[in-house]
């Protein structure tokens, strides 16, 4: 990581991320997001997860998967979605957990 990294929005992200992640240690992350978290997981398995950091902005993982924005524009996987709408993202996507 070089100091040009460090910005408000690298810095809002981790602390975002990371505190979700936390909360769901302590059972305070709604099940759609675990849900979500668990998918995002599963794609980025051999790349971001298996080398510790997100392939495209660096970030650490697994606190990555946990932030709301989609740091690929939603190539890989979307923005973390409310219930209603991750439902209907699981089925137009044929999407089983």
């Amino acid at each position: 990581m070089k100091w040009s990294d460090i910005t408000i929005k690298n810095i809002k992200a981790f602390l975002e991320g990371n505190s979700r992640m936390l909360g769901r240690k302590f059972g305070l992350v709604d099940e759609h997001i675990q849900e979500q978290v668990a998918f995002r997981a599963e794609i980025c398995k051999d790349t971001c997860l298996a080398i510790g950091k997100c392939e495209v902005c660096g970030c650490g993982v697994p606190g990555k998967l946990y932030v709301k924005k989609s740091c690929n524009e939603g190539k890989k996987f979307p923005d973390l979605m409310e219930k209603e709408e991750w439902e209907q993202y699981k089925l137009d996507n044929s999407i089983e957990l």
